[in-house]
C-alpha cells in the first residue's frame, strides 16, 4: 500500500518519540500556532511585503537586528541555502576570486555556478583518529590571500555540522587586510548571541555577512532564516536584489511570522530561558562524560586541528567500540527508548539540543545511553578513514562544466574524464571531485576505499554509476 505525506506526518505526529534533532521548536513547546491556515495570507493592505519592507515586516526586521547586533538583518523563507547563494551573487561576478571552505554547503557551490566565480579552496582540518572534521587553519588562510590578494570574498562554514568553530577574528582580520568581504554560514550557530556558555557569534568576531539557520537552533519552522549584515563593506542594494532573485515572490506569512515568533521569545523570555538551558547542558554534560564506550566530545579538541572553539549545546558522541555500531545505537534508541538523533555517522552519533529541550528529555537520552554503554565491551576502535584532502585538478570552470552535455559512465571508465556531478564521501563530508575537475586515479582509489568501507559517496547511483562530461 502507497503512504502519503500528510497521512505518514499524522502518523508520526502521535508517536511519543523525543526529538534529539532539528527543528529547534521541537514539537512547538515554546512558539507554536493554531489555526495555521488562517495565517496563510498573500501581501494584502497593512501587512508589507517582504521584498520591499516598509511597514511591520521591516519593524520586525529591526528587532530581529537589534536582538543579534546586526547592522540590518534579513528574514528568508528559502532556508540558508537561498542566503548562502544571495551572499555569493552579491559579492561576486563573472571571473571573481572567491575563497572558499573545501567543507561548505553544497548551495555553496550553487552559488559559484551562477555567480561564475572561481573558487580557490582551502582544505579544513581531519580530525583522523575520529573521522570527523575540524576546522580551516589561519596559517592557511593568510597563505591563500598572499597568493589571491585580489580575492573579492572568503566563505567559511563555522560551525561545522559538529559544532567546531573557527578563529574568525583572526580570520576576519586577514580579510579586510586584504579589503575582502568575509561571508560566514553560521547555520548551527544561531543560538550563539544569547548566552556566553555559546562560542562567540561571527559577527561578533568580524563577519560582514553571517547566514544563520534560526529553525536549527531556535524555536522557529523548517526553512526559516536569518541573514545578518555588517554595512561597511556591503552593497547592501546589490544583496537585497540577489535576495529576491532566489526567494519566492509570494513567501510565506507562516514562515515570516515563525521568525518575528521566535525574536518575540527570545526578547521576552531569553534571558531565563537560556540560563535554563545552560544549566541543563552543564548538568547533562558532566552525566555523559562519565559514559565509558559512547565517549562525548568536549574541549579536548579546542586549539588543535583549526578548531577554536565548540558547540556545547552540540551533544557529539564518539563509538569508541568495536562491539556495537553507530546505526545499532540509533536502532535502539528508536526502538527501545523511542528517542531520534539528529545523525548518525560512521564513528560518532549527534544529538541535537535547543533551549526548547526539557529535563525529561535530557534524562531520557543519559539513561538510555547508560544503559547501552554498560553492556557494550570495551574495545578500542581503529579508525581508517582517509582526509581525502587531495587538491583537485579543474580544468573547466563550475559554470562552464553544469551547462555542458554530459553521460553516465561506470567509475572505472572515469578516470581522466570531467567530473559533472559533486562527489561527496561522508565522512568526513568534504567534496572529494566538484563538477568542472578530473577524476583522477588517486580519487577512483579513495572512492572505491570509501564504498569499500560502507561510507556514502553522494553522487554515485547504485549501479556504481556517475556524471562526466562529453
Amino acid at each position: 500500500m502507497k503512504e502519503y505525506i500528510f497521512d505518514k506526518l499524522c502518523e508520526y505526529s502521535k508517536k511519543p518519540r523525543y526529538p534529539f534533532h532539528m527543528p529547534g521548536h521541537k514539537g512547538g513547546r515554546l512558539c507554536s500556532f493554531s489555526d495555521v491556515y488562517k495565517f496563510d495570507i498573500t501581501e494584502i493592505d497593512d501587512f508589507d511585503n517582504l521584498h520591499n519592507a516598509s511597514g511591520i515586516i521591516k519593524n520586525s526586521q529591526e528587532r530581529c537586528s537589534r536582538l543579534f547586533g546586526s547592522d540590518e538583518s534579513f528574514f528568508m523563507v528559502n532556508g540558508s541555502s537561498g542566503g548562502n547563494i544571495a551572499s555569493i551573487l552579491a559579492t561576486c561576478g563573472d571571473g571573481d576570486k572567491i575563497i572558499v571552505s573545501r567543507n561548505s554547503h553544497r548551495s555553496v557551490f550553487s552559488g559559484i555556478v551562477l555567480s561564475g566565480a572561481e573558487p580557490i579552496y582551502i582544505y579544513p582540518q581531519v580530525v583522523e583518529s575520529m573521522g570527523i572534521v575540524g576546522e580551516i587553519l589561519v596559517s592557511d588562510v593568510e597563505k591563500v590571500f598572499e597568493k589571491n590578494p585580489d580575492a573579492k570574498a572568503i566563505f567559511i562554514t563555522s560551525p561545522t555540522y559538529e559544532g567546531f568553530t573557527a578563529d574568525i577574528k583572526a580570520i576576519s582580520d586577514i580579510a579586510h587586510r586584504y579589503n575582502s568581504i568575509l561571508i560566514v554560514d553560521e547555520a548551527h550557530g544561531s543560538h550563539f548571541k544569547f548566552n556566553d556558555y555559546f562560542p562567540s557569534t561571527a559577527l561578533e568576531c568580524g563577519a560582514d555577512i553571517v547566514i544563520q539557520s534560526v529553525h536549527k537552533t531556535l524555536p522557529s519552522l523548517t526553512q526559516t532564516s536569518v541573514m545578518h549584515i555588517r554595512k561597511e563593506r556591503v552593497d547592501v542594494s546589490r544583496l537585497k536584489l540577489a535576495l529576491s532573485m532566489v526567494q519566492s515572490s509570494s513567501p510565506s506569512y507562516i514562515f515570516i511570522s515563525a521568525m518575528d515568533k521566535c525574536c518575540e521569545f527570545i526578547e521576552t523570555y531569553g534571558d531565563k530561558c537560556f540560563n535554563d538551558y545552560v544549566s541543563l547542558l552543564e548538568e547533562y554534560r558532566e552525566k555523559f562524560s562519565k559514559l565509558k564506550n559512547i565517549r562525548l566530545i568536549g574541549n579536548e579538541l579546542c586549539g588543535k586541528y583549526g578548531i577554536c572553539d565548540y558547540d556545547r549545546g552540540k551533544l557529539v558522541f564518539f563509538i569508541n567500540s568495536e562491539d556495537i555500531t553507530t546505526e545499532e545505537i540509533s536502532k535502539m534508541l528508536i526502538e527501545k527508548y523511542n528517542i531520534q538523533l539528529e545523525a548518525v555517522g560512521r564513528n560518532h552519533i549527534i544529538a541535537m539540543t535547543s533551549v526548547a529541550d526539557t529535563k525529561d528529555g535530557f534524562e531520557a537520552l543519559y539513561k538510555a545511553l547508560y544503559e547501552i554503554d554498560k553492556d557494550i565491551f570495551s574495545s578500542e576502535k581503529t579508525i581508517d578513514v582517509k582526509s581525502a584532502n587531495i587538491k583537485p585538478i579543474k580544468k573547466v570552470s563550475m559554470r562552464k562544466a553544469y551547462f555542458s552535455q554530459k553521460e553516465r559512465v561506470s567509475l572505472e571508465k572515469s578516470v581522466g574524464r570531467v567530473c559533472g556531478d559533486f562527489l561527496i564521501p561522508y565522512p568526513p563530508g568534504i567534496p572529494l571531485v566538484c563538477v568542472g575537475e578530473v577524476i583522477t586515479k588517486e580519487c577512483l582509489s579513495i572512492i572505491l576505499e570509501y564504498i569499500e568501507k560502507g561510507i556514502t559517496v553522494m553522487g554515485i547511483d547504485e549501479d556504481r554509476s556517475i556524471q562526466v562530461l562529453v
